[in-house]
Order: C-alpha cells, then sequence, then structure tokens
C-alpha cells in the first residue's frame, strides 16, 4: 500500500513538476521586466550621452571656449549694481548697436556645451544672398561664446541691413558656423581659447583692445578669465560688458551678459575680486569684417587647445603694447580691504564637463 502511494507520488511529480518549472520562470521573467521597468535608465544614471557629445565636441572644439564661473548664480542682478563713473554710462556709437541686439536676444534656456547648442547655434545663423538672417531663439540650449558670437553677427547684419556697412559677396557665408577648428576662421577664433574675439579684432582691425576696466564702456566685448591661466588650463567666461560698481551688499562686482551656467542668456554680475585678468574688445571699424576673405588659420589660437600662453605673449598677439601692461590689474578695495585676486571657482566647459 506505502508502494503504491509513492508510486502515485512519484507520477504526480512528473506530470506536474515541468508546469512548475515552467510557473517559476515566467514570475521571474515578469519581475525582471518590471524592475527593468521602474528602474531609471542607463542615460539616467550616467550621463553617457552628453559624454558622447562632449567628445564629439572635442573634435569640433565647441568646448574650446571655457565657461562661467558657478559663483554667478549667487550674484544674478537684475539692474542693481550702482555705477561708479561716467565712464560706465558712455556708449561707443557701435556699442549701442550691440546693446540694442542684446536687448532683443532671448532669454533663459539651458546652459550647455553640447553637439545639441553648437548644432542650434548653426541653425540660427543662416546666409540669404549677401546678409545673414539670425534667429537666435533657435540657439537654445546655449554657451558662453555661443551667445556673444550671435550678438557680434547679429550686430553686424544689423548694420548691413541699415546701410552703415555693407558685405561684400563672400562674406556672409564666412559668418556662419560649420564645425570650424580653433583659428580657423571667424567662429574658430571667436570659440578658442585665450585671446580669440581680441585676436579676430586685431587681425582684421575692426577695433581695439584693451585691459584696464577705467577705458571700458557698456557694449565692449569682454574675455574674463578666472585662473591665472591663458590657453589649455584656462578658466574663463565670453561676455559682453555692462559696467561695475557696488551691489546691495557694497561688494565691487562687475556686470555682464552672456550665457550663463546657472539660467542661461542675461544678465549677471560677479565680485571682481574673483577676475584674474580682463581682456576687452571694442567694435570701431565693422566695415572691416570684409577682410574676412583673406583670413588664413590662426596657429597661435590653434595651439592654445595644447599649450599655455603667458600674458606678454597674448598681448602681443592683439596689439596691446607693453607699455600698456606693465602694472598687473590691482586687487579692488572693498571695505578698505584689498582682496586677492585670482579665486579659482573651478569651472570650465573643458573641465567641468
Amino acid at each position: 500500500m506505502k508502494r503504491s502511494t509513492a508510486d502515485r507520488n512519484l507520477r504526480i511529480y512528473r506530470r506536474y513538476a515541468p508546469l512548475l518549472f515552467a510557473a517559476v520562470v515566467a514570475v521571474f521573467a515578469e519581475g525582471q521586466n518590471l524592475a527593468k521597468r521602474q528602474a531609471p535608465t542607463k542615460s539616467e544614471q550616467t550621463p553617457e550621452a552628453d559624454q558622447q557629445d562632449q567628445n564629439g565636441n572635442a573634435l569640433r572644439n565647441a568646448l574650446a571656449e571655457p565657461s562661467d564661473d558657478d559663483s554667478n548664480q549667487s550674484f544674478r542682478v537684475g539692474g542693481s549694481v550702482q555705477v561708479e563713473s561716467d565712464t560706465m554710462l558712455r556708449s561707443a556709437p557701435y556699442n549701442a548697436v550691440i546693446l540694442e541686439t542684446i536687448r532683443r536676444m532671448p532669454t533663459g534656456g539651458d546652459y550647455r556645451a553640447s553637439s545639441e547648442s553648437i548644432d542650434k547655434l548653426e541653425a540660427a545663423i543662416k546666409q540669404e544672398g549677401n546678409r545673414l538672417a539670425v534667429d537666435a531663439a533657435v540657439a537654445k540650449p546655449s554657451f558662453c561664446s555661443s551667445a556673444t558670437y550671435l550678438v557680434f553677427v547679429s550686430a553686424l547684419e544689423e548694420l548691413n541691413g541699415r546701410g552703415k556697412i555693407q558685405f561684400e559677396p563672400g562674406v556672409a557665408v564666412k559668418l556662419l558656423v560649420s564645425g570650424q577648428h580653433d583659428g580657423d576662421g571667424v567662429w574658430g577664433r571667436w570659440n578658442a581659447n585665450g585671446p580669440g574675439t581680441a585676436r579676430l579684432f586685431e587681425e582684421l582691425g575692426l577695433g581695439e583692445n584693451f585691459i584696464s576696466i577705467d577705458q571700458a564702456q557698456r557694449g565692449d566685448f569682454l574675455k574674463i578669465f578666472w585662473n591665472d591661466q591663458i590657453g589649455s588650463k584656462e578658466f574663463g567666461h565670453s561676455v559682453v560688458y555692462l559696467g561695475h560698481g557696488r551691489d546691495a551688499a557694497g561688494v565691487e562686482v562687475v556686470k555682464y551678459w552672456s550665457s550663463n551656467k546657472k539660467g542661461g542668456y542675461g544678465e549677471a554680475a560677479v565680485p571682481r575680486s574673483k577676475i584674474k585678468r580682463m581682456l576687452f574688445s571694442r567694435l570701431t571699424h565693422p566695415e572691416r569684417i570684409n577682410n574676412i576673405r583673406e583670413l588664413p588659420p590662426d596657429e597661435y589660437l590653434a595651439s592654445m587647445l595644447r599649450r599655455g600662453s603667458t600674458p606678454e605673449e597674448m598681448y602681443s598677439k592683439v596689439g596691446i603694447p607693453s607699455s600698456a601692461i606693465a602694472a598687473p590689474i590691482p586687487a579692488p578695495s572693498i571695505d578698505g580691504e584689498n582682496k586677492a585676486n585670482g579665486a579659482d571657482p573651478k569651472v570650465g566647459q573643458k573641465k567641468e564637463n
């Protein structure tokens, strides 16, 4: 009797064991699928897609211009800076056009150094015969040098449209962004490490370059250096200068417009004590943009991806005489105390991303 029961149980096991095993496997598989659906994707866990973008940008030199200062989130202002001198209230004739252009620029949007930003910048600037059609609203997300370049080409096209200057045949196409390497063409200069904008102004005779903030006027282009490096190890920010003075807390700040890491397009201000070096460029001869038809590659700017430069070498490349750089930029006096320059915000498109 016992043997018969055992045989019957064995037959039942052999008959239903495969079905039971299949059910267990199905439940386990469904659990895995549910876990996959609920868990974040790889792109959410790690910025792999962004890293691929950044690697691509390194090849296309989209990240050549270092980014802005992390600290400007704390110093974003809306006109609260009290300008200390009439110098900041003046505006050179073409600076007024630049300031008008800024007022028409979009606001906000993401700050991002990526291939998407470069693609949007390319799409924002189109050639129409000897004219440009610029739609800056297309260029979101953005980064600092892309923002100031949009202002530059928009101001040139505004002057072209008004008949103040006239693009000669073949000039408009050379102002387009098409992945130029550092030192190659107009965008390849503007987006380069070191004195990209100032070098372009010197080569074409577009205007004057200088380092003294006492000479600066609203609407000047400005390259800010957050650390004491020039070239491959620099941290910097490409902006349009809007003045300097004291904020509500009495801290001396430099006010500017750009695409900023905290907020995208817009105005910001940063304590002057955080700025190690400033290089201003003022547009005074926009008609000389026609000289870009004969603009060879710039080996100095191209080399800034691989090496550093001294201040003396940089200033010689942008037409600033040695007499103007005999004394370093003084640290600003705040509340009666001299604060050391050169604070490193530890950001930069190359370093940060």
